[in-house]
């Protein structure tokens, strides 16, 4: 009766009694066979062909585990077998259905009728109204993301080569990047787009560190006034939405400091929010060391400050590297809320250009998502490389005996 599974996916499972694996190739079949059909009924030859490999991978699939499951009740070794032809059968079903998804998928945001109209306004998303030729003079004032860039690239080469003072090239090519793009935010903000974000991204994951850090330790110290005063700005700003503080700021800090630092009071808002939550990522990364730490360092003769710094400090900042990389990807995502107090940022040069082109929406916003898709990855893949040499330094910590 398990043969059965070779002609209706499942069926041989629930005559035999496994239940459970017979609904999941009922259910795969639910799925697989209508889009399957799809690709059958349209005119691409390799869509047809992925479709057929996939019906095939499914019924033999569900046959053979039907087979080996009911051999499994013999002994042992038998049901290791079922087990082990389940898991290759279903990875290899999952594959298939996979490509041939994403192959019908592919086809059909390429064949979209509006590429076009992305193409022509996509220098508008990467840099806004800067693409004018009002500002083709100043247009070589891009070329400090270049400077940023090449001071990481570099600070992570010598980080590799183990060199003391591998942080020297990044802190070069940020100030060097900074004082070649501020003129196109200061007094006005003239560059617009995915520059634009990475611009609020990068100011406002420098300054809410240093926000992040002092609150974060007065949210743990002893002392009862910084201890309130730091836990009262951590639930407050962690308490609003972002786009209320945004408002506060835009309105507040230019009635305070007068007109033209409508800017600075957004960079000012990006900073207060996200210290907020790195101040708690920081707290919870100091209260997960052992107590033993701190009181070995006191032990020693080492004041209060000193034992923060230099003993509790660098041990948390490894522990904290995953929660941050996440809470600086969503940074870089916030940033899409700028817009609704002026600022053409990348969400915002997408919803100018969709509702002037209203044909193309979808290219559009899935080009958008592209972009942000990026660099969110390219920062979280930035994240697991710095993880790893501490994942290498805790193996050594625990496992003397491997090390030379």
């Amino acid at each position: 009766m398990s043969a059965l599974s070779y002609l209706i996916p499942g069926l041989g499972q629930l005559l035999t009694g496994a239940g459970l694996l017979g609904a999941q190739y009922l259910l795969a079949a639910l799925i697989l066979w209508p889009t399957a059909l799809g690709a059958l009924r349209g005119p691409h030859p390799e869509a047809k062909l992925l479709a057929v490999l996939t019906l095939l991978a499914l019924h033999v699939g569900a046959g053979l585990t039907a087979q080996a499951g009911a051999r499994g009740r013999r002994s042992a070794d038998a049901a290791a077998h079922a087990q082990d032809t389940y898991r290759r059968w279903s990875t290899l079903i999952a594959a298939a259905f996979a490509v041939l998804l994403l192959d019908l998928l592919g086809r059909w945001i390429i064949a979209l009728p509006s590429w076009d109209q992305v193409h022509r306004n996509f220098l508008f998303f990467l840099i806004g109204r800067f693409r004018s030729a009002d500002y083709a003079d100043e247009r070589w004032r891009l070329w400090g993301f270049a400077a940023i860039a090449a001071g990481g690239a570099l600070t992570w080469l010598l980080a590799r080569a183990h060199v003391r003072a591998a942080w020297l090239p990044a802190l070069l090519g940020l100030l060097a990047g900074g004082v070649v793009l501020l003129p196109t935010v200061t007094p006005e903000v003239r560059i617009g787009g995915l520059a634009l974000s990475l611009i609020l991204a990068v100011l406002g994951l420098l300054l809410s560190l240093p926000f992040g850090l002092f609150f974060g330790i007065g949210r743990v110290s002893a002392l009862p006034l910084l201890r309130a005063v730091s836990t009262v700005y951590i639930e407050l700003f962690r308490g609003l939405p972002f786009i209320t503080v945004i408002f506060w700021f835009f309105i507040f800090v230019p009635y305070v400091l007068g007109e033209g630092t409508q800017f600075w009071a957004v960079i000012l808002a990006l900073a207060l929010f996200t210290g907020a939550y790195v101040a708690e990522i920081v707290r919870a990364g100091i209260r997960a060391l052992p107590r033993g730490q701190d009181e070995a360092a006191r032990a020693l003769g080492l004041s209060g400050t000193h034992t923060m710094l230099s003993v509790i400090l660098p041990q948390a900042l490894r522990n904290m590297i995953p929660p941050l990389v996440g809470q600086f990807i969503s940074l870089f995502k916030d940033t899409s809320l700028v817009s609704i107090i002026g600022l053409i940022e990348l969400a915002g040069a997408a919803r100018i250009t969709g509702n002037r082109v209203v044909t193309a929406t979808f290219e559009i916003y899935l080009t958008v998502a592209v972009l942000y898709f990026i660099f969110a990855y390219a920062l979280s893949s930035a994240a697991r490389r710095l993880e790893a040499p501490t994942g290498r330094r805790v193996a050594r910590a625990t496992n003397p005996e491997n090390t030379i």
